[in-house]
């Protein structure tokens, strides 16, 4: 089944120049960005009572949520006076694909704009910040560990197919935290370290890799991403989330090529557009109470 995917792939274009590439991801933001976002959420109104800032967007990340909280995981109440206090003081809650179309300079932000995403693809996300936010007529996006849809550990299941497509009929939307570079593997020393940008050690040659085979290894996994996501969801635009925040610039320089416009970080702060990467602000973790996570984004008012 996976090979029939990248094959899939390698027609719809997967290993294309990049000049080819560059022109589809054009055209596909021409199409997200000329139509109206579609979603079953009543979106607020904009309200521009308070300006904190302008031309910008805080992104926001969230992993998990759960009645029983730990260092990534936090309770739908929680959830819940984060979002009311992002109303009560004024914000923005936009799409990610509003904020694709702003970097791209193809669509303005309103004033203090603010974007939800979630990492890895938990089924907290379809059970528990799905109906919040449909509630609260916001857009959130989630970053899929793809090779994990589906997949039904007892102890934190991940989301399904058939869950996905709902949202995303009710305009979530859902990009890539690779296919399967999520979890660490071992260098020769038998450290554990972060695939994506670094060279594993191969156990059947008894070496490391060279350079080729972790470049190609890692093309081989972000196309057969996006292969899924296509397929199953008819994505417009490609975007990864850096599984740990690990990466570097040559990640990013091998990843454009294949089409990806965004790439979100794990770095805090704000984004005016500038950079393809994607600066984030960590948000569901206990400590941060519905003030703190004020506290946290006045921090970024425009003084």
């Amino acid at each position: 089944m996976k090979s029939v995917f990248i094959t899939m792939m390698l027609l719809m274009g997967g290993w294309t120049h990049a000049n080819e590439q560059g022109a589809l991801q054009g055209s596909s933001l021409d199409t997200v960005c000329s139509s109206k976002n579609v979603s079953a959420s009543n979106r607020p109104p904009i309200d521009t009572k308070t300006i904190h800032y302008k031309n910008k967007a805080l992104v926001l990340t969230y992993h998990h949520l759960d009645e029983k909280e730990s260092f990534i995981t936090i309770t739908p109440v929680k959830f819940k006076q984060h979002l009311q206090a992002l109303k009560d003081n004024h914000y923005n809650v936009v799409s990610v694909e509003d904020y694709a179309c702003f970097q791209a300079k193809r669509r303005m932000l309103p004033p203090n704009a603010v974007v939800i995403t979630f990492d890895d693809g938990y089924r907290s996300f379809y059970e528990k910040a799905y109906p919040i936010l449909k509630q609260m007529g916001y857009p959130a996006t989630n970053f899929v560990i793809v090779s994990d849809v589906d997949s039904d550990y007892p102890s934190l299941p991940f989301l399904t197919w058939n869950q996905i497509r709902e949202m995303k009929r009710d305009g979530y939307s859902f990009y890539s935290h690779t296919y399967d570079l999520h979890q660490k593997r071992k260098d020769e020393a038998g450290n554990g370290i972060a695939p994506l940008p670094n060279r594993v050690f191969l156990p059947k040659e008894q070496r490391m890799e060279i350079d080729a085979e972790r470049k190609q290894r890692v093309r081989t996994d972000l196309l057969r991403g996006e292969a899924y996501l296509k397929m199953k969801l008819d994505n417009k635009l490609s975007m990864l989330c850096f599984p740990m925040g690990e990466y570097n610039k040559t990640v990013v320089e091998e990843a454009k090529p294949l089409g990806f416009s965004l790439f979100f970080t794990t770095k805090e702060g704000i984004n005016n557009g500038s950079s393809r990467e994607v600066n984030r602000v960590s948000a569901g973790m206990p400590y941060v109470s519905g003030d703190v996570l004020m506290k946290k984004l006045a921090q970024y008012d425009q003084k």
